[in-house]
């Protein structure tokens, strides 16, 4: 009977473990963000066409020590495909947390390893060359100011070497519920971005770098 109680102590840990959902919102205009990939609003307003990015090693930590993780380890979310962006974590029934933590991106030492499959399959568009990686950050749409063809802009931030690794580690406090709502700010990013003058970055360097920076501010 002894060794049926680690068991049954676990048995019942597992019934009674409690869903929470993570449900990234990102929002432009003070309103939740429709993808418009039809080009036909082009030249007249800000039109976002394309958001995906990842995430890794998602995480709720209570006074700094992980009590839930999520069972994939790096998630591939995408702004036109609504189911993507919520995903649930296991918590063990009484388990507080006071922080949802996770890093943008996926890890140098993934991405220095190669490709794989699943999220991190290269034929999802989110991956340039052994040599720099995965595209953490993808960003495409349209605005007026924006001088390049069809008034298109284009952010793809990567990298995952010195001095351009773009992984960036977010921590965000949080309060116990069956959903935790996070909102992603894109109205902060185009107030922080002058479309007139920086409109396209597709490959590592200083830029994409500092744009990593300031993706880490829209999580909110």
């Amino acid at each position: 009977m002894k060794h049926l109680l680690p068991i049954l102590c676990l048995f019942f840990s597992t019934l009674s473990a409690q869903e929470v959902f993570i449900d990234f919102q990102p929002v432009m205009g003070g309103k939740a963000l429709v993808i418009d990939d039809t080009g036909a609003a082009a030249g007249a307003e800000k039109v976002v066409e394309a958001m995906r990015f990842y995430l890794s090693d998602v995480a709720l930590r209570s006074e700094g020590q992980v009590v839930s993780t999520s069972d994939k380890r790096h998630h591939l979310l995408d702004a036109a495909q609504p189911e993507t962006m919520r995903f649930p974590l296991s918590v063990p029934a009484g388990v507080a947390y006071d922080e949802l933590s996770f890093t943008l991106g996926v890890d140098s030492l993934t991405a220095a390893s190669g490709a794989f499959g699943g999220d991190l399959d290269p034929t999802n568009g989110m991956y340039w060359t052994w040599r720099s990686g995965y595209i953490n950050f993808k960003l495409e749409g349209t605005a007026p100011e924006c001088p390049a063809r069809k008034n298109r802009f284009q952010f793809h931030v990567g990298g995952f070497q010195g001095p351009f690794n773009s992984e960036r580690a977010v921590s965000l406090g949080v309060s116990p519920g069956k959903t935790i709502p996070v909102k992603i700010d894109l109205d902060r990013f185009f107030d922080q971005i002058n479309l007139a003058a920086t409109y396209q970055i597709m490959s590592p360097d200083d830029r994409s770098a500092t744009i990593a920076d300031l993706l880490v501010e829209l999580f909110r």
